[in-house]
């Protein structure tokens, strides 16, 4: 079988078992991430929706107790108020006087300004009722026997929010926002309040829907659906859905309920006591791993079959071929026995040196053979010695073909090895920080609820090393594509001040804790065209450096337009740089330690910021003074060169 053959039969080997490994693995994986990001998706969603809801009901709070403290309302004077207490539906005739009248108006003024109230409504203590509105049906009825009275009397102090319960009049189901009305004795002689119904609460949750098929339910603290995405469900006991997870949705503050029908995340709200949920169908989490199941092999099998292709063009040209043609040549000299060959290989690496050595034993051979010939002066010893000498050879050339060829085996794991590193570490760490780094900043924020100091301190601890590390990977990349050449630049025309100073508002809540003076000297405006965001990260770590040497005094930022250039200037009275550190500056992994000082960092920040610099057509020169401090300066064209 021909080499060319054997490397092709290697690759499509390869290329299966490759496609094979992943096809076993990549499912779980893409189903665990994508149900956790659907389940993240969703807890977000529910604090949105739980936020909506709180604002909500705290404006229906705020509104009955504007009501409350309404001098009208507050009046104690009820002996003329309506009275159903021995109400006859066919002869009782509503008749309010003037006081109630306007009493009235302001009941009904709140109502018809907030379309999700049903009714406005007051009781007194003597069994009086004032409604917004007429009632549906004037039967007899007492408003110290309803829920809402008795909550409030309960409560005096606050406004609360009563469970569900039914109206007397019409069918509908509601909740009611109620304070109860006390005189400056404490003595309580009423209630007022607004009932909103569990339509109402439907048709403003309407406007939030959730990703995909997803469906949302809300329930009371009793299990009560109050609005569901499947109407069907609605007003409804909660227990006839859940079933085995009833329990947990309702007792735990958050969590995820495996369902017959999906996965339920749900939370308790902090302002209603309400239970809200998020169901996320199977077969949505199923259809997104699939896409990106289908997705990730299309691209792996066409990233295959490219470097496939490629390598075995490179390697037919750099060393198939040329090792064919010096077996050719040997099978001549082997045939003919004439050593006198024209070898035409072109080629460097291992297969120039063993062309070179290929040739250099030719001439042995010749001399060999001459001498031969000269010392014995007879034809059958020359042919002799001169076969030995074939003999070795071709067996050196066999042992140089096994050298080179797992020589170049060797270069190739390297080659892979390092490719599947990088698309490793851009892939599978800088992922999963970036959502780190997302989550922790959502959690700081109290978006998924209130956390103690303690939970700060360490998640700003999570959120500070992750950005560390994603810092320090985006360094070995942007290394691996400066030593590749294939540093990418993105070009745009942008205000260089604004970036400083930018620059400048991240770094002063870390010189302040320092106790390092932060000061800046810049025009109004230098307007650039060329990367915004590596001269950003340049001006980054230059600052960085200042801050991160010096511990006492200041750190200055000028920067001024001169000819054709902008130079910025980055000075500190730190530690200086010690004379013999100078000439490794700019050496990737190369760091500045002093006796007694402990400093963070990689060594790669001003050896990346350099070659950057130069990508971008400009340079970054300094000086220093041992115990005064140092300063640096980036030089870069006011317009950048596209290349």
């Amino acid at each position: 079988m021909k080499l060319q053959t054997r490397v092709v039969l290697i690759f499509v080997i390869i290329f299966f078992l490759v496609t094979a490994l992943v096809g076993v693995i990549l499912p779980s994986a893409i189903h665990e991430q994508t149900l956790k990001s659907a389940t993240e998706s969703s807890s977000l969603q529910i604090s949105l929706i739980d936020h909506s809801i709180s604002a909500f009901i705290s404006s229906a709070k705020s509104h009955v107790l504007e009501l409350s403290q309404n001098p009208a309302v507050r009046d104690r004077d009820d002996s003329g108020f309506t009275n159903y207490l021995n109400a006859d539906e066919e002869t009782f005739i509503l008749s309010p006087d003037e006081q109630e009248q306007g009493i009235i108006t302001i009941l009904n003024n709140y109502r018809t300004t907030n379309p999700y109230v049903n009714s406005v409504y007051m009781g007194r203590e003597n069994g009086a009722f004032v409604r917004s509105h007429p009632r549906g049906n004037n039967t007899a009825y007492d408003p110290r026997d309803r829920p809402w009275y008795i909550l409030a009397e309960e409560n005096p102090d606050s406004v609360v929010i009563t469970g569900t319960y039914r109206s007397v009049t019409t069918p509908d189901m509601n909740i009611g926002v109620v304070k109860a009305l006390v005189d400056e004795n404490g003595t309580f002689y009423g209630v007022v309040g607004a009932d909103i119904t569990l339509e109402g609460i439907s048709d403003f949750i309407s406007g939030i829907d959730p990703e995909g098929s997803s469906q949302l339910i809300i329930s009371d603290e009793n299990g009560i659906v109050l609005t569901s995405s499947d109407e069907s469900q609605n007003y409804n006991d909660i227990r006839r859905f859940l079933k085995d997870g009833t329990f947990s949705f309702l007792t735990e503050e958050s969590g995820i309920i495996r369902t017959d029908k999906g996965y339920l995340v749900h939370s308790i709200s902090s302002e209603t006591g309400w239970k809200i949920g998020i169901l996320i169908p199977f077969s949505d989490i199923e259809t997104e791993t699939n896409e990106v199941i289908f997705m990730v092999l299309g691209y792996l099998i066409a990233g295959l079959i490219l470097l496939s292709v490629i390598s075995v063009f490179a390697l037919n040209r750099e060393i198939i071929r040329p090792l064919e043609e010096l077996t050719g040549v040997s099978r001549k000299i082997v045939e003919t026995g004439n050593p006198d060959q024209k070898i035409t290989v072109k080629s460097s690496g291992e297969i120039g040196i063993l062309e070179a050595a290929f040739k250099e034993m030719l001439e042995k051979i010749k001399t060999e053979e001459r001498e031969i010939k000269e010392a014995l002066g007879g034809e059958r010893q020359a042919k002799a010695e001169l076969k030995r000498a074939r003999d070795g050879l071709e067996e050196e050339v066999k042992a140089r073909t096994a050298e080179l060829a797992e020589a170049n085996e060797h270069l190739k794991d390297l080659d892979r090895l390092k490719s599947m590193f990088i698309a490793s570490m851009s892939h599978e760490l800088r992922t999963p920080l970036n959502s780190i780094i997302g989550f922790t900043g959502i959690l700081l924020k109290g978006w998924s609820g209130e956390i103690n100091d303690e939970q700060e301190t360490q998640l700003k601890i999570i959120q500070s090393s992750s950005k560390h590390l994603l810092s320090l990977i985006n360094d070995v990349i942007d290394i691996s594509k400066i030593e590749a050449g294939t540093v990418e630049l993105s070009y745009s025309s942008f205000d260089l001040v604004f970036v400083l100073k930018e620059v400048m508002d991240s770094f002063k809540e870390q010189a302040e804790e320092q106790g390092i003076s932060l000061k800046s000297d810049l025009p109004g405006m230098i307007n650039i065209y060329g990367d915004e965001r590596r001269t950003k990260q340049i001006v980054l770590n230059l600052v960085s450096n200042a801050i991160k040497f010096t511990d006492e005094g200041t750190v200055t930022l000028k920067a001024e337009a001169v000819d054709d250039s902008a130079v910025i200037s980055v000075a500190d009275t730190g530690i200086g740089i010690p004379e013999e550190k100078i000439s490794g500056l700019f050496m990737p992994f190369f760091r500045v330690h002093t006796k007694g000082r402990l400093t963070e960092g990689t060594g790669l920040g001003l050896y990346l910021s350099e070659k950057i610099a130069r990508a971008l057509g400009g340079g970054i020169t300094f000086k220093s003074i041992l115990g005064q401090g140092s300063e640096f300066a980036l030089t870069i064209p006011l317009r950048c060169t596209e290349e």
